[in-house]
């Protein structure tokens, strides 16, 4: 019986689990978690994220690691449900929830899968509060595991070893020499005693951040669709401004229909015919099926800016324009009332949904990409999809709107090339197109960044590296000194990045995951 070792037990471990023991070989599978509990991840964790804080994956779309979202939720009692605000009418397919109440499911659902893996002659040995310090690559095809329980130093040898390590926050993070507040776990932000705090970032995490001081300083009331906020402590002095480079926001979730339904020239098909015609301009000639999927899906939307956003560097500046003039929170109360209004009908917005499926077809390309076009793909389109992608639940954005609404929260852009500093007085100073600004703390909302496999955290498997300064590529096997060097799988999120930008939600991860299951099991790869 092949012995499995998996770093880690989040999305990434649990979708690994159900891959591998979808295979017909019996193996023996054991999961290191540094934690007290296994099958969750961090941004699912209640003790680094609040109960108020959205996932924006509605229910649909997470894969089921045994049984659907919606199914388990009808299953909860009644009392649970409560727990969570929630009844019975609440649940569908379409709704987003809480990430702990996802992180609750994925907890379950890791047992249950623990439980049908054993159930069909595979052994599953969890192992809680077991940090791993090293991985070593043997020359006799084991690979040994170095971890740490807490009370002594134990290792183990595996003739597989898969890193899923998912997220990877600094405790410090800093910006051009400046100390950051790292926004994991929650309570970094409620516990923030400052009134003029600066967030650094706009977009899902910053939002997270901004409602979760909205609660600790004061409460939402929420009616319907209309929300104030109301502060504890009506002579308070809260300021909060949220920087970004462009001063916008990523626009409310919209209908769209799920499953998704095949787009007319963006398609595999004609994907895989320019790939075939090699690197030569490949990003330009899918950018143009791009612009031609647009043409076909809302032939007014290209039209209406200008013929620069035809072009691979011209796209973006015009995509985002009208947000910016009106102003990034302006812009998120206008379009909000949009978005909602295609949820009561049911139509779907034709540019935003060939955006948001667009990332597909590109991601096809992007390892293809000779460097400097995959450079060109990240400084002109990518912001792109990320807004897209980034689509954000209507409750969080009229969370956000409440506190504008109160005179307390404000969005800024930041002018080119800016640069962060501390002043005497230990403020942070930042020039934005609305002048100097100054803060007593800044929050780091900028996501996880990439890193490269040097960063990884076990010294003796970055030494065994063959080429450590090339980024990980399907099937994410390491390449690694020595013929006989074992096999060892790299799925740690930052270093999927490196060259993968569309890694991240429950969707990639179960993907992903089996392309790496598929790999060990000896199986054809999956389309896609």
């Amino acid at each position: 019986m092949r012995e499995i070792g998996i770093v880690g037990s989040g999305p990434m471990a649990i979708y690994l689990l159900k891959h591998l023991a979808s295979g017909d070989e019996p193996l023996s599978i054991s999961i290191f978690e540094a934690s007290s509990t296994a099958g969750m991840g961090m941004p699912y964790d209640p003790a680094l994220n609040a109960d108020y804080m959205l996932c924006n994956a509605f229910s649909r779309e997470i894969p089921a690691p045994v049984r659907p979202l919606v199914d388990w939720l009808k299953d909860r009692p009644a009392r649970e449900l409560g727990e969570w605000e929630l009844s019975a009418h609440d649940l569908t397919a379409r709704a987003f929830y809480p990430r702990v109440l996802i992180g609750e499911y994925l907890h379950s659902q890791f047992g249950d899968l623990c439980e049908k893996a054993r159930r069909a002659g595979h052994r599953v040995a969890v192992r809680t509060q077991c940090r791993v310090t090293d991985i070593e690559a043997g020359d006799a095809g084991k690979a040994t595991i170095f971890y740490d329980n807490g009370k002594s130093a134990k290792k183990q040898q595996f003739d597989e070893v898969v890193i899923a390590s998912g997220h990877n926050w600094p405790n410090a993070p800093d910006i051009d020499g400046v100390t950051l507040v790292s926004p994991w776990p929650y309570t970094n932000i409620t516990g923030l005693e400052q009134d003029n705090i600066g967030i650094l970032g706009s977009s899902l995490s910053a939002i997270d951040i901004v409602v979760a001081i909205g609660h600790a300083r004061g409460a939402f009331d929420e009616n319907g669709d209309g929300i104030r906020w109301l502060p504890d402590d009506e002579g308070c002095g809260l300021q909060v401004t949220m920087v970004s480079h462009m001063g916008i926001m990523p626009e409310g979730d919209f209908y769209y229909p799920f499953p998704y339904e095949p787009l007319t020239c963006l398609t595999p098909e004609a994907i895989a015919q320019e790939m075939a015609q090699g690197d030569d301009g490949l990003l330009d000639r899918v950018f143009a099926l791009l612009c031609e999927e647009l043409d076909a899906a809302d032939p007014d939307y290209l039209a209406s800016l200008p013929d620069s956003a035809r072009s691979v560097e011209g796209f973006a500046p015009a995509y985002f324009a009208r947000r910016r003039d009106v102003g990034g929170l302006r812009a998120v109360k206008r379009d909000l009332a949009g978005a909602r209004e295609t949820m009561r009908r049911k139509e779907t917005i034709p540019h935003r949904y060939a955006l948001l499926r667009g990332h597909e077809a590109f991601d096809r390309i992007l390892r293809q990409l000779p460097e400097k076009q995959y450079d060109r793909f990240l400084d002109h389109l990518m912001p792109v999809f990320a807004d897209c992608y980034a689509a954000v639940p209507h409750l969080s954005l009229a969370r956000i709107i409440a506190l504008h609404d109160a005179g307390v929260l404000q969005l800024v852009a930041t002018e080119d090339g800016a640069e962060f500093s501390s002043d005497e007085a230990g403020q942070i100073i930042v020039e934005t197109e609305n002048g100097t600004a100054a803060f007593d703390v800044m929050v780091d909302a900028r996501g996880q960044s990439p890193a490269s496999l040097t960063d990884l955290p076990f010294p003796r498997l970055v030494k065994a590296l063959h080429a450590p300064e090339k980024p990980v590529l399907k099937p994410f096997a390491l390449k690694l000194e020595g013929p006989q060097a074992s096999p060892v799988h790299c799925l740690a999120l930052p270093q999927l990045l490196e060259r993968h930008p569309f890694s991240q939600g429950l969707v990639e991860c179960s993907r992903l995951a089996r392309c790496v299951a598929d790999d060990i099991l000896g199986r054809p790869p999956a389309r896609g």
